[in-house]
Protein backbone atom coordinates (compact mmCIF):
# COMPACT_ATOMS: atom_id res chain seq x y z
CA UNK A 1 0.00 0.00 0.00
CA UNK A 2 1.11 3.27 -0.96
CA UNK A 3 1.90 6.03 1.86
CA UNK A 4 -0.63 8.60 1.52
CA UNK A 5 0.08 12.57 2.65
CA UNK A 6 -1.01 12.40 6.12
CA UNK A 7 1.05 9.51 6.52
CA UNK A 8 3.95 11.13 5.41
CA UNK A 9 3.38 14.11 7.54
CA UNK A 10 3.00 12.19 10.28
CA UNK A 11 6.43 10.62 9.43
CA UNK A 12 8.35 13.90 8.88
CA UNK A 13 6.89 15.38 12.30
CA UNK A 14 8.14 12.25 13.90
CA UNK A 15 11.56 12.48 12.83
CA UNK A 16 12.22 16.26 13.06
CA UNK A 17 10.83 15.73 16.88
CA UNK A 18 13.22 13.12 17.38
CA UNK A 19 15.93 15.58 16.18
CA UNK A 20 16.39 13.96 12.62
CA UNK A 21 16.34 16.48 9.76
CA UNK A 22 13.72 17.02 7.48
CA UNK A 23 15.05 17.57 3.48
CA UNK A 24 15.99 21.04 3.37
CA UNK A 25 17.87 22.91 0.58
CA UNK A 26 21.12 22.36 -0.06
CA UNK A 27 23.77 24.70 2.00
CA UNK A 28 27.40 25.32 1.70
CA UNK A 29 29.86 25.80 4.28
CA UNK A 30 33.49 27.47 3.55
CA UNK A 31 36.12 25.19 5.25
CA UNK A 32 39.06 26.92 6.78
CA UNK A 33 42.75 26.01 7.33
CA UNK A 34 45.70 26.98 9.20
CA UNK A 35 49.83 25.59 8.65
CA UNK A 36 52.14 26.79 11.14
CA UNK A 37 54.91 25.87 13.39
CA UNK A 38 58.51 25.80 14.46
CA UNK A 39 61.80 24.06 14.35
CA UNK A 40 64.51 24.34 17.13
CA UNK A 41 68.13 23.58 17.04
CA UNK A 42 69.58 23.06 20.07
CA UNK A 43 73.54 22.54 20.99
CA UNK A 44 74.77 21.48 23.76
CA UNK A 45 78.60 20.57 25.19
CA UNK A 46 79.20 18.85 28.33
CA UNK A 47 81.96 19.80 30.76
CA UNK A 48 82.93 16.86 32.59
CA UNK A 49 84.64 18.04 36.32
CA UNK A 50 86.33 17.01 39.41
CA UNK A 51 85.64 19.52 41.67
CA UNK A 52 85.01 22.15 38.80
CA UNK A 53 88.58 21.38 37.53
CA UNK A 54 87.12 20.50 33.79
CA UNK A 55 88.36 16.95 32.86
CA UNK A 56 86.91 17.02 29.47
CA UNK A 57 84.17 17.78 27.05
CA UNK A 58 81.78 16.56 24.21
CA UNK A 59 78.87 17.78 22.41
CA UNK A 60 75.64 16.80 21.01
CA UNK A 61 72.93 18.40 19.22
CA UNK A 62 69.12 18.15 18.68
CA UNK A 63 67.41 19.41 15.76
CA UNK A 64 63.42 19.19 16.56
CA UNK A 65 60.52 20.48 14.27
CA UNK A 66 57.03 20.93 14.31
CA UNK A 67 54.53 21.54 11.69
CA UNK A 68 50.59 22.24 13.15
CA UNK A 69 47.83 22.41 11.21
CA UNK A 70 44.01 23.41 12.18
CA UNK A 71 40.95 22.44 9.85
CA UNK A 72 37.15 23.30 10.12
CA UNK A 73 35.28 20.67 8.04
CA UNK A 74 32.21 22.03 9.48
CA UNK A 75 29.74 23.75 11.55
CA UNK A 76 30.60 22.53 15.04
CA UNK A 77 33.37 20.44 13.76
CA UNK A 78 36.90 21.26 13.66
CA UNK A 79 40.18 18.90 13.23
CA UNK A 80 44.19 19.27 14.83
CA UNK A 81 47.41 17.51 13.62
CA UNK A 82 50.77 18.31 14.47
CA UNK A 83 53.60 16.35 13.03
CA UNK A 84 56.94 16.23 14.91
CA UNK A 85 60.58 15.46 13.94
CA UNK A 86 63.54 14.90 15.89
CA UNK A 87 67.16 13.98 15.40
CA UNK A 88 69.31 14.15 18.02
CA UNK A 89 73.26 12.76 18.17
CA UNK A 90 76.30 13.19 20.69
CA UNK A 91 75.58 13.70 24.13
CA UNK A 92 71.60 14.59 23.50
CA UNK A 93 70.75 11.59 22.31
CA UNK A 94 68.92 8.98 25.03
CA UNK A 95 70.63 5.72 23.96
CA UNK A 96 73.95 7.44 24.11
CA UNK A 97 73.08 8.48 27.78
CA UNK A 98 71.39 5.80 28.91
CA UNK A 99 74.40 3.12 27.74
CA UNK A 100 76.44 6.04 29.91
CA UNK A 101 74.46 4.73 32.54
CA UNK A 102 74.42 1.00 31.69
CA UNK A 103 70.79 1.30 30.74
CA UNK A 104 70.42 1.33 27.76
CA UNK A 105 67.61 -0.95 26.18
CA UNK A 106 69.67 -0.94 23.23
CA UNK A 107 73.23 -2.63 22.61
CA UNK A 108 75.14 0.01 20.28
CA UNK A 109 78.03 -2.25 19.91
CA UNK A 110 75.66 -5.11 17.81
CA UNK A 111 76.66 -4.25 14.40
CA UNK A 112 73.24 -5.34 13.24
CA UNK A 113 71.69 -2.65 15.26
CA UNK A 114 74.26 0.38 14.44
CA UNK A 115 74.16 0.03 10.87
CA UNK A 116 70.76 -1.29 9.91
CA UNK A 117 68.77 0.96 12.37
CA UNK A 118 68.60 4.30 12.50
CA UNK A 119 68.77 5.35 16.16
CA UNK A 120 69.27 9.17 15.46
CA UNK A 121 65.84 10.77 13.73
CA UNK A 122 62.48 9.53 14.21
CA UNK A 123 59.10 11.24 12.75
CA UNK A 124 56.10 11.30 14.37
CA UNK A 125 52.51 12.16 14.62
CA UNK A 126 52.46 13.14 18.11
CA UNK A 127 48.69 15.31 17.79
CA UNK A 128 45.90 14.26 15.99
CA UNK A 129 42.48 15.01 17.22
CA UNK A 130 38.81 15.92 16.36
CA UNK A 131 36.25 17.91 18.20
CA UNK A 132 32.82 17.98 18.17
CA UNK A 133 30.40 20.79 19.99
CA UNK A 134 26.69 20.33 20.67
CA UNK A 135 26.02 23.19 22.75
CA UNK A 136 26.84 22.99 26.50
CA UNK A 137 28.51 19.82 25.35
CA UNK A 138 31.78 19.33 23.89
CA UNK A 139 33.78 15.95 22.67
CA UNK A 140 37.20 15.76 21.81
CA UNK A 141 39.14 12.33 20.44
CA UNK A 142 42.11 10.51 18.61
CA UNK A 143 45.73 11.78 20.29
CA UNK A 144 45.68 14.80 22.10
CA UNK A 145 47.37 16.56 25.27
CA UNK A 146 45.62 15.57 28.50
CA UNK A 147 47.16 17.83 31.32
CA UNK A 148 44.97 18.97 33.67
CA UNK A 149 46.61 20.98 36.48
CA UNK A 150 47.60 24.72 36.63
CA UNK A 151 50.91 24.45 37.96
CA UNK A 152 53.94 26.25 35.96
CA UNK A 153 56.88 23.78 36.76
CA UNK A 154 55.40 20.84 38.51
CA UNK A 155 51.66 19.08 37.70
CA UNK A 156 50.66 16.71 40.41
CA UNK A 157 47.30 16.34 38.87
CA UNK A 158 48.60 15.69 35.16
CA UNK A 159 48.94 11.29 35.10
CA UNK A 160 48.07 10.62 31.52
CA UNK A 161 51.08 10.87 30.15
CA UNK A 162 54.59 12.21 31.08
CA UNK A 163 54.73 15.84 31.22
CA UNK A 164 58.40 17.30 30.07
CA UNK A 165 60.23 19.10 33.37
CA UNK A 166 62.24 21.83 32.22
CA UNK A 167 62.91 20.96 28.61
CA UNK A 168 64.81 23.34 26.86
CA UNK A 169 63.82 21.73 23.84
CA UNK A 170 60.34 21.31 23.56
CA UNK A 171 57.69 21.85 25.73
CA UNK A 172 54.18 20.16 24.26
CA UNK A 173 52.48 18.13 25.79
CA UNK A 174 52.97 14.59 24.78
CA UNK A 175 49.75 13.34 22.67
CA UNK A 176 47.58 10.40 24.60
CA UNK A 177 45.14 8.24 22.79
CA UNK A 178 41.69 9.08 24.44
CA UNK A 179 38.51 10.53 24.61
CA UNK A 180 37.61 13.63 26.82
CA UNK A 181 34.15 14.89 27.13
CA UNK A 182 32.91 18.02 28.74
CA UNK A 183 29.29 19.81 29.52
CA UNK A 184 29.04 22.92 30.95
CA UNK A 185 26.41 25.02 32.68
CA UNK A 186 25.82 28.24 34.29
CA UNK A 187 26.60 30.13 30.73
CA UNK A 188 30.20 28.51 31.63
CA UNK A 189 30.67 29.45 35.29
CA UNK A 190 30.35 25.54 36.20
CA UNK A 191 31.59 22.64 33.96
CA UNK A 192 32.04 18.80 34.23
CA UNK A 193 35.26 17.44 32.82
CA UNK A 194 36.52 13.73 32.03
CA UNK A 195 38.96 11.13 30.18
CA UNK A 196 39.42 7.92 29.21
CA UNK A 197 43.07 7.17 28.04
CA UNK A 198 43.93 3.95 26.01
CA UNK A 199 47.67 4.25 26.81
CA UNK A 200 49.62 4.04 30.47
CA UNK A 201 50.94 7.17 31.67
CA UNK A 202 54.53 6.12 30.15
CA UNK A 203 52.54 5.57 26.94
CA UNK A 204 53.88 1.62 26.52
CA UNK A 205 55.23 0.26 22.96
CA UNK A 206 54.52 -3.13 23.27
CA UNK A 207 51.80 -5.40 22.25
CA UNK A 208 50.64 -7.60 25.15
CA UNK A 209 47.20 -8.25 25.70
CA UNK A 210 47.60 -6.92 29.19
CA UNK A 211 47.69 -4.11 28.07
CA UNK A 212 43.84 -3.32 26.88
CA UNK A 213 42.62 -5.16 30.47
CA UNK A 214 39.58 -2.95 31.51
CA UNK A 215 41.85 -2.85 35.27
CA UNK A 216 44.99 -0.87 32.76
CA UNK A 217 42.36 1.93 31.66
CA UNK A 218 43.34 5.40 32.85
CA UNK A 219 40.62 7.75 34.05
CA UNK A 220 39.87 11.06 35.42
CA UNK A 221 36.80 13.16 36.40
CA UNK A 222 36.48 16.65 37.62
CA UNK A 223 34.16 19.32 38.22
CA UNK A 224 35.51 23.02 37.63
CA UNK A 225 34.05 26.44 38.55
CA UNK A 226 34.72 30.14 38.10
CA UNK A 227 34.62 32.33 41.91
CA UNK A 228 35.37 35.74 41.46
CA UNK A 229 38.67 36.10 39.81
CA UNK A 230 39.77 32.03 40.70
CA UNK A 231 39.24 28.98 38.56
CA UNK A 232 38.58 26.06 41.44
CA UNK A 233 38.30 22.17 40.31
CA UNK A 234 38.15 19.05 42.20
CA UNK A 235 38.19 15.64 41.01
CA UNK A 236 39.18 12.12 41.20
CA UNK A 237 41.62 10.01 38.50
CA UNK A 238 43.42 6.82 38.26
CA UNK A 239 47.14 6.33 36.99
CA UNK A 240 48.42 3.16 35.00
CA UNK A 241 52.27 2.63 35.10
CA UNK A 242 53.15 0.02 33.13
CA UNK A 243 56.57 -1.39 34.56
CA UNK A 244 56.86 -4.44 32.58
CA UNK A 245 53.83 -5.78 30.46
CA UNK A 246 55.81 -9.29 30.34
CA UNK A 247 55.08 -10.07 33.97
CA UNK A 248 52.04 -8.12 34.10
CA UNK A 249 53.66 -5.25 35.94
CA UNK A 250 51.47 -2.60 36.75
CA UNK A 251 51.00 0.29 38.88
CA UNK A 252 47.50 1.53 39.91
CA UNK A 253 46.79 4.40 41.66
CA UNK A 254 43.48 6.37 42.50
CA UNK A 255 43.90 10.13 43.63
CA UNK A 256 41.68 12.53 44.61
CA UNK A 257 42.94 16.12 43.31
CA UNK A 258 42.07 19.76 43.37
CA UNK A 259 43.58 23.13 41.92
CA UNK A 260 43.16 26.57 42.00
CA UNK A 261 44.25 29.71 39.70
CA UNK A 262 43.65 33.27 40.03
CA UNK A 263 45.17 36.99 41.40
CA UNK A 264 45.56 38.67 45.28
CA UNK A 265 46.44 42.33 44.22
CA UNK A 266 49.13 42.15 41.81
CA UNK A 267 50.34 38.48 42.33
CA UNK A 268 48.67 35.71 40.18
CA UNK A 269 48.75 32.84 42.36
CA UNK A 270 47.54 28.95 41.46
CA UNK A 271 47.99 25.50 43.18
CA UNK A 272 47.01 22.14 42.67
CA UNK A 273 47.54 18.62 44.73
CA UNK A 274 46.82 14.66 44.57
CA UNK A 275 46.28 12.49 47.62
CA UNK A 276 46.44 8.96 47.01
CA UNK A 277 43.39 7.23 47.78
CA UNK A 278 43.86 3.87 46.76
CA UNK A 279 47.25 1.77 45.98
CA UNK A 280 45.42 -1.52 43.78
CA UNK A 281 49.10 -3.10 44.51
CA UNK A 282 48.68 -2.78 48.10
CA UNK A 283 44.40 -2.90 47.73
CA UNK A 284 43.82 -0.73 50.27
CA UNK A 285 42.23 2.81 50.79
CA UNK A 286 44.73 5.52 51.75
CA UNK A 287 42.53 8.14 53.11
CA UNK A 288 43.19 8.35 56.89
CA UNK A 289 46.31 6.76 57.22
CA UNK A 290 49.09 8.23 59.42
CA UNK A 291 51.26 8.65 57.21
CA UNK A 292 49.44 11.72 55.08
CA UNK A 293 52.07 13.67 53.91
CA UNK A 294 53.74 10.70 51.92
CA UNK A 295 50.66 10.49 50.32
CA UNK A 296 50.04 13.79 49.19
CA UNK A 297 51.86 15.58 45.81
CA UNK A 298 51.08 19.97 45.98
CA UNK A 299 52.60 22.46 44.11
CA UNK A 300 51.92 26.15 45.02
CA UNK A 301 53.02 29.40 43.38
CA UNK A 302 53.14 32.93 42.72
CA UNK A 303 53.68 34.62 39.62
CA UNK A 304 54.75 38.71 40.30
CA UNK A 305 56.17 41.59 38.40
CA UNK A 306 58.55 43.58 40.24
CA UNK A 307 57.78 47.50 39.98
CA UNK A 308 60.23 49.77 39.02
CA UNK A 309 62.76 47.24 38.21
CA UNK A 310 60.29 45.37 35.83
CA UNK A 311 61.74 42.13 36.64
CA UNK A 312 59.53 39.23 35.99
CA UNK A 313 59.28 36.67 39.19
CA UNK A 314 57.91 33.60 39.31
CA UNK A 315 58.27 31.07 42.61
CA UNK A 316 56.77 27.90 43.28
CA UNK A 317 56.72 25.66 45.92
CA UNK A 318 56.39 21.65 45.46
CA UNK A 319 56.06 18.54 47.93
CA UNK A 320 56.18 14.74 46.08
CA UNK A 321 55.36 12.79 49.41
CA UNK A 322 56.52 9.62 47.70
CA UNK A 323 59.91 11.07 47.47
CA UNK A 324 62.82 10.85 50.59
CA UNK A 325 64.33 13.04 52.82
CA UNK A 326 66.98 11.26 53.09
CA UNK A 327 69.91 11.74 50.13
CA UNK A 328 71.03 8.26 51.59
CA UNK A 329 68.32 6.61 49.85
CA UNK A 330 68.76 8.12 46.24
CA UNK A 331 70.87 4.58 45.47
CA UNK A 332 67.61 2.53 45.79
CA UNK A 333 65.15 5.10 44.75
CA UNK A 334 67.05 6.32 41.46
CA UNK A 335 65.26 3.73 38.86
CA UNK A 336 62.02 5.56 40.18
CA UNK A 337 63.14 7.93 37.06
CA UNK A 338 63.33 6.02 34.55
CA UNK A 339 59.77 4.02 35.19
CA UNK A 340 58.08 7.36 36.07
CA UNK A 341 57.07 7.15 39.09
CA UNK A 342 58.76 10.05 40.77
CA UNK A 343 59.86 12.99 39.05
CA UNK A 344 62.61 14.09 41.24
CA UNK A 345 64.21 12.01 43.76
CA UNK A 346 63.48 14.04 47.60
CA UNK A 347 60.43 15.64 49.14
CA UNK A 348 60.37 18.87 49.02
CA UNK A 349 61.29 21.40 46.33
CA UNK A 350 61.60 25.42 45.61
CA UNK A 351 61.88 26.77 41.75
CA UNK A 352 62.48 30.02 41.35
CA UNK A 353 62.38 32.15 37.90
CA UNK A 354 63.84 35.81 37.51
CA UNK A 355 63.42 37.63 34.27
CA UNK A 356 64.29 41.12 32.72
CA UNK A 357 63.62 42.31 29.56
CA UNK A 358 65.82 44.83 27.68
CA UNK A 359 64.92 47.19 24.40
CA UNK A 360 62.00 45.16 23.56
CA UNK A 361 64.10 42.24 22.40
CA UNK A 362 66.79 41.23 24.42
CA UNK A 363 65.90 39.51 27.92
CA UNK A 364 68.49 37.96 30.88
CA UNK A 365 66.84 35.28 32.51
CA UNK A 366 67.51 32.44 35.51
CA UNK A 367 65.53 29.66 36.70
CA UNK A 368 66.93 27.26 39.46
CA UNK A 369 65.75 24.49 41.52
CA UNK A 370 66.50 23.49 45.12
CA UNK A 371 66.46 20.88 46.54
CA UNK A 372 65.38 21.72 50.04
CA UNK A 373 66.27 18.33 51.65
CA UNK A 374 69.65 18.02 50.69
CA UNK A 375 70.89 21.49 50.27
CA UNK A 376 71.94 21.03 46.36
CA UNK A 377 70.91 23.33 43.58
CA UNK A 378 70.56 23.73 39.69
CA UNK A 379 71.32 26.44 37.90
CA UNK A 380 70.40 27.32 34.43
CA UNK A 381 71.35 31.58 33.53
CA UNK A 382 70.03 32.30 29.86
CA UNK A 383 70.69 35.65 27.35
CA UNK A 384 68.23 35.79 24.96
CA UNK A 385 67.03 37.72 22.17
CA UNK A 386 64.58 38.07 19.26
CA UNK A 387 66.10 39.68 16.23
CA UNK A 388 63.14 39.26 14.23
CA UNK A 389 59.97 38.79 15.03
CA UNK A 390 59.65 34.95 14.24
CA UNK A 391 63.48 34.37 15.14
CA UNK A 392 64.96 33.64 18.88
CA UNK A 393 68.22 33.10 19.90
CA UNK A 394 69.69 31.71 23.71
CA UNK A 395 72.74 31.34 25.16
CA UNK A 396 72.51 29.49 28.43
CA UNK A 397 74.84 27.29 31.75
CA UNK A 398 73.39 24.26 33.31
CA UNK A 399 75.04 24.70 36.67
CA UNK A 400 74.93 22.10 39.69
CA UNK A 401 76.08 23.24 43.27
CA UNK A 402 75.28 20.34 46.32
CA UNK A 403 77.05 18.53 48.93
CA UNK A 404 78.60 15.21 48.02
CA UNK A 405 75.15 12.31 47.86
CA UNK A 406 73.01 15.43 47.08
CA UNK A 407 70.70 14.97 43.98
CA UNK A 408 72.36 17.85 41.90
CA UNK A 409 75.72 16.56 42.90
CA UNK A 410 74.58 14.06 40.59
CA UNK A 411 77.59 10.65 41.30
CA UNK A 412 75.50 7.46 42.04
CA UNK A 413 76.90 3.94 42.75
CA UNK A 414 80.27 5.77 42.04
CA UNK A 415 79.74 4.93 38.44
CA UNK A 416 78.06 8.03 36.60
CA UNK A 417 77.31 11.65 37.17
CA UNK A 418 73.98 12.88 36.13
CA UNK A 419 74.51 16.40 36.67
CA UNK A 420 77.69 17.68 34.70
CA UNK A 421 78.24 21.17 33.83
CA UNK A 422 77.15 22.46 30.48
CA UNK A 423 76.59 25.21 28.11
CA UNK A 424 73.93 25.56 25.09
CA UNK A 425 72.99 27.55 22.43
CA UNK A 426 68.97 27.62 21.38
CA UNK A 427 67.80 28.72 18.23
CA UNK A 428 64.31 28.70 17.45
CA UNK A 429 62.16 29.64 13.95
CA UNK A 430 58.67 29.90 13.70
CA UNK A 431 56.34 30.12 11.12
Amino acid sequence: MKPNRLTLSIAVFCLGAIGVPAPAQETFYEETFSLYGYVVNYFNANLYSDHWAITGSDYGNVLYGRLKGDWNPGDNLSFHAELAYQGSVGNQNPLVVFNSYDLSPVDLADADVAFNEDLVQSVFVDHLWGSINLGRFDIQFGKLPIAWGTGYFFNPTAKAAMIPFLDTVTEETPGTMGIVPSVSFLDGYLSVQGYAAFQDKNHSTSVFAVNGRWENLPFGLKIKGIVGSFDLSAGWFKEVLCIDPATEEFLRTHYLGADFAGAVWNFGVYGEAALKMLDEGEGKLALGDERFFELLEICVGFDYLIPVLEIDTRVEYYHQGSGTANKSDYETTYSKLFTGEQLVLAEDYLLFYLERSFLDFFSISTAGLVNLNDGSLGFVPEVSGEPYGNLEVGLGAMLFFGPSGSEFDGEYSGSFDTTDPAVYLRCKLSF
